[in-house]
């Protein structure tokens, strides 16, 4: 199935009342919640079924898109969807809007009339105005930049900004950017070889890399579970862990043991004692 031009101007049309709904309800938020009382305004979200966060964004992009602008935009002829508003008023690292009185906005309408365009797409608003992709591109498979090209090409304050905003936002968002870094390293080291050298796969590379995944594995078990996470344990639990504990003390003996290190004769004795215990 095809469309028509017909169905491009209805499309256009109900994005265009879609932009100017989204405006009215940030209208009724800047009059009924001022900024700075966050309870009062989590709470009417939460009365009209709205997500503060994108309530937050409806009211700035009222705020700053003043009834001139919109008068400016819906006389224009050229279709401006709500998404391009918002990006002109999203704060820059200044603390200012980046198209503060959408001067720019109304410098591509001028060109657009002129050239006979329907449109301001929020891509060519974005370009003008200096900014990169939005995310939501740069997730697109078929996007031709990457998320670390995009990161890497704002200025630091702003990447800062942004890669603060991602771990501090969600535990969620901050588990899986450990779990990516973690996995990262782990498979650096395994196309590298183990951190102690590497070299012809023996068994003693074997162990090396081995003890690498190991020590990974415990690495990524503590980051679960950090000293701040209070557990109460149970009398049953309670033995379990203290079982474990033994084993991994006799694991840490056996690993100073094969490979030579301080005082490698007595751990051995130690561990030979132990073994006959466990066994």
């Amino acid at each position: 199935m095809s469309y028509t031009d017909q169905d491009v101007r209805e499309g256009r049309r109900l994005m265009d009342d879609g932009r100017e709904n989204r405006l009215v309800i940030g209208d009724k938020l800047l009059s009924v919640t001022a900024s700075g009382h966050d309870s009062a305004f989590d709470r009417y979200c939460d009365e009209i079924s709205l997500n503060p966060r994108t309530a937050r964004q409806y009211r700035h992009t009222a705020r700053m898109c003043t009834p001139p602008v919109r008068q400016l935009v819906a006389g224009s002829g050229v279709h401006v969807s709500y998404s391009a508003l918002r990006e002109g008023a999203r704060l820059a690292p200044s603390g200012k809007p980046y198209d503060e009185g959408y001067s720019t906005l109304r410098l591509l309408l001028e060109d657009a009339r002129a050239a006979g365009a329907g449109r301001v797409s929020v891509t060519q608003y974005r370009r003008a105005l200096g900014m990169g992709p939005a995310l939501q591109d740069l997730l697109n498979p078929a996007s031709d930049m990457s998320v670390a090209e995009y990161l890497s090409a704002l200025p630091p304050a702003e990447r800062d900004k942004v890669l603060r905003d991602l771990v501090e936002e969600d535990v969620k968002v901050h588990d899986a950017i450990k779990r990516a870094m973690d996995d990262k390293r782990r498979r650096d080291r395994e196309n590298r070889g183990p951190e102690c050298g590497g070299g012809k796969p023996d068994k003693a590379h074997a162990l090396a890399r081995d003890l690498v995944r190991l020590r990974d594995q415990a690495t990524a078990f503590m980051n679960r579970y950090p000293p701040s996470a209070a557990v109460a344990f149970t009398g049953e639990q309670r033995a379990a862990c203290a079982e474990v504990l033994g084993t991994l003390e006799v694991l840490a003996t056996w690993i100073k043991v094969r490979i030579g290190g301080h005082g490698a004769a007595a751990d051995a004795d130690r561990v030979k004692a132990r073994d006959l215990v466990t066994v």
